[in-house]
C-alpha cells in the first residue's frame, strides 16, 4: 500500500487536509510509473512458450485444435455447464449468439455498458433500446426493464458490470413471463457468481471475454457458455462458416474461431487464476483498511458485495464515496479533484468508463 495512505489511517488530520496531498490532487506520486488498470497477466511464461512451441511443431494454428478443444473443457467444467464454444474475441460471440437466438427488433440493454454490447445488435439490424441502471450495483434495474418491453421486444441482454452479478432471479421471470431471449453479457464475471452458483449457466446462454485486460486472458478470446444442446451446435456452426461437413454449410455463418496461441494463452492463465484472484483479495482487504477510514461513512455510495460475488468490484465502492464525500462537503480540494481528474487520465482498458479494480470487458 502507497506509504500516503497508510499515514493517512493514522493521522489526526482532516480527511479533506489528507486527500489533498494524495497524487490525484497534486501530491507526490508514490509510483514512479502510471499504473495500468487492466495491465495483462501473464502466468507461467515457460509453461506457455512450451506450448506454443508444440504447437509449431504440430503445425495445427486454428480450426479448433487440441489447446482450443481442452480450453473449452477447461471453461466448461470451470463455470458448469455442457457446452463452451471458443471464439476469437467476445464482440463476435455476442453477435453470434444475438443470431443463433432469433433475436430481432428491439433487445433491451442497460444504459451503462460498453459499447460492444449495443453495436452487436445494431450490426444486424437490431435496435438496442436502454434501459436505465440501478444506481447501488450499476446493473440493469429489472422495473425499468418491465416498463421498456414493446410488442417488437425479443429479447433482454443485462451485463454483469465490473463482475458484480445483475439480479438474475428477476431478469430471469421477466423474460419467461413474457417469452422473451435472455442472454447475459458475462464479460467481466468469470468466476464471480449469484447466490453461490457461478455465472456461466444463466438465460439461454452467456458470453464470456477473454481479452487481454481480462483477469484470466487469451490474449485476445472470448466464448459462449450455455447448457442448451442445440444452441451450442448451431453455435459451433455459425463461428466456423456454417460448416457441418468439409465441403457442406448447414448455417450461415462467419469465421469467429479461436486460434491455438490464445487458446495456448487462456490455459496458461487459468493455471494461475487462484493466485491472481488471491492477489485481488488482498488489494482489495488492503483498500479498505486503509482507504474506508477517510470516507464518511453516511456517505451513500454502492452496496460492497464481498468476494467471491464479484471479485473485482469492491474498489469501485470505495473511490464513488470518496468522490461524493468530496462534492458533498463542499471542501476546497473539490476543485482540484475534479481538475485532475480532466488532466491525469487513468489508464484503463477501454470499456465502460470504471474507477475500479483490484484485477479483470471485452476485445
Amino acid at each position: 500500500m502507497p506509504k500516503l495512505i497508510a499515514e493517512a489511517y493514522d493521522t489526526p488530520e482532516p480527511a479533506h487536509a489528507t486527500l489533498g496531498r494524495l497524487a490525484l490532487l497534486g501530491g507526490e506520486p508514490a509510483f514512479s510509473e502510471a499504473l495500468h488498470v487492466g495491465r495483462p497477466n501473464i502466468g507461467d511464461r515457460e509453461k506457455f512458450e512450451a506450448r506454443v512451441r508444440d504447437i509449431l511443431d504440430q503445425r495445427w494454428l486454428t480450426n479448433s485444435g487440441r489447446y482450443v478443444q481442452g480450453f473449452e473443457r477447461r471453461i466448461a467444467k470451470l463455470v458448469g455447464v455442457r457446452h463452451c464454444i471458443a471464439t476469437c474475441n467476445a464482440t463476435t460471440a455476442l453477435e453470434i449468439s444475438v443470431r443463433a437466438l432469433g433475436m430481432t427488433g428491439e433487445v433491451i440493454v442497460p444504459s451503462f455498458t460498453f459499447v460492444a454490447t449495443a453495436h452487436a445488435l445494431q450490426w444486424q439490424g437490431i435496435t438496442p433500446v436502454f434501459c436505465d441502471i440501478n444506481p447501488q450495483t450499476y446493473n440493469l434495474d429489472p422495473r425499468q426493464v418491465e416498463e421498456m418491453i414493446t410488442e417488437r421486444t425479443t429479447g433482454i441482454i443485462p451485463v454483469h458490470v465490473f463482475g458484480r452479478p445483475c439480479d438474475v432471479e428477476a431478469l430471469t421471470r421477466i423474460a419467461s413471463e413474457r417469452g422473451l431471449k435472455l442472454l447475459f453479457d458475462s464479460a467481466h464475471a468469470l468466476g464471480c457468481s449469484y447466490r453461490g452458483r457461478l455465472i456461466g449457466g444463466f438465460g439461454q446462454a452467456e458470453v464470456l471475454c477473454f481479452h487481454a485486460t481480462k483477469f484470466i486472458n487469451s490474449m485476445e478470446g472470448g466464448a459462449i457458455v450455455t447448457n442448451d444442446d442445440e444452441l451450442a451446435r448451431r453455435i459451433r456452426l455459425m463461428k466456423n462458416f456454417g460448416f457441418s461437413q468439409y465441403d457442406r454449410t448447414d448455417e450461415l455463418g462467419i469465421n469467429g474461431k479461436m486460434t491455438e496461441v490464445c487458446a495456448a494463452m487462456g490455459l496458461t492463465s487459468l493455471e494461475a487464476m487462484e493466485e491472481i484472484v488471491a492477489i485481488n483479495h488482498r488489494n482489495w482487504d488492503t483498500y479498505r483498511e486503509n482507504l474506508l477510514a477517510m470516507i464518511d461513512s453516511k456517505i451513500k455510495g454502492q452496496k460492497v458485495v464481498e468476494a467471491p460475488e464479484a471479485h473485482i468490484a469492491p474498489v469501485i465502492d470505495i473511490m464513488e464515496a470518496l468522490k461524493r464525500t468530496l462534492e458533498i462537503k463542499k471542501k476546497p480540494v473539490q476543485a482540484a479533484f475534479e481538475a485532475a481528474s480532466a488532466d491525469e487520465a487513468v489508464a484503463t482498458e477501454a470499456e465502460a468508463p470504471k474507477k475500479k479494480r483490484a484485477g479483470g470487458k471485452r476485445g
